[in-house]
């Protein structure tokens, strides 16, 4: 085995394996954002709905003034 000296040449000659990632935590990483993004956009809305009728109510009483 040949070793150049350098920490990164120590590092490297360990051996480490590349193991593929499980899947069931890919999985279950991938359901976290889904889920994640579904609340994000169930606020979303809820914020629209909520600033339309606040802003419906305020032209509504300078109009109907």
């Amino acid at each position: 085995m040949e070793n150049s000296g350098s920490l990164t040449g120590h590092i490297l000659a360990q051996g480490w394996a590349d193991t593929p990632a499980d899947r069931p935590r890919t999985t279950r990483v991938l359901l976290v954002l889904v889920a994640a993004l579904g609340l994000l956009v169930a606020i979303s809305v809820l914020v629209v709905l909520l600033a339309n009728n606040a802003l419906d109510g305020l032209m509504g009483d300078v109009l109907n003034s």
